[in-house]
């Protein structure tokens, strides 16, 4: 079966459409949330755990050094910083990957909907269904890059950009791949 085989049979399972909108409700109270900072701080508390860690992970497999992680708020400016990974080695090699890290987060919202959510509902056991399903919206929502994620990773995605676009003009073998 393939992936969109996949998605479109998943869609017709019981428990799928009330198991969405409940994460979809979730998910709108924690944009709601976002200019209540301390609402989001704590709202948003196991999708930024989440977020901080997935960078936490690929600056190590990556060998950046992870040096500090932190997940409590602080004010900064007009700004708050939910959480941080702070590296000694970040560079414009990995730099795109670790600050872009969170985004892998994506199919583990997706397999908490199919495994946890909607079993959760099937069998009855609605306080699982409910903390599965805010569970869920967090890690979505914390899936996204942050804005200081997208800085970090501006150099080092040109860098990737320049090198493909340069091998793609230099290399006519790159072109037949995509082919």
């Amino acid at each position: 079966m393939g992936f969109v085989e996949h998605i479109r049979s998943t869609l017709h399972h019981s428990g799928f459409v009330p198991s969405f909108l409940l994460i979809a409700f979730f998910f709108i109270l924690l944009i709601r949330a976002c200019s209540m900072r301390w609402a989001i701080a704590i709202l948003a508390l196991p999708g930024t755990f989440a977020h901080e860690l997935a960078h936490f992970v690929v600056g190590l497999i990556l060998r950046a050094e992870p040096a500090g992680f932190s997940v409590v708020p602080r004010r900064s400016g007009n700004t708050w910083i939910l959480g941080e990974v702070s590296f000694h080695r970040i560079g414009i090699v990995n730099g795109a990957f670790i600050a872009l890290a969170p985004i892998m987060m994506l199919p583990a919202g997706w397999l908490c909907l199919i495994h946890i959510t909607m079993p959760a509902w099937v069998a009855g056991h609605w306080v699982a269904w409910l903390l599965a399903s805010y569970f869920t919206a967090t890690v979505v929502f914390a899936s996204a890059p942050s804005l200081m994620d997208i800085k970090a990773a501006v150099p080092s995605l040109i860098m990737y950009v320049a090198a493909f676009s340069m091998c793609w003009l230099a290399f006519p073998i790159v072109r037949s791949w995509v082919h």
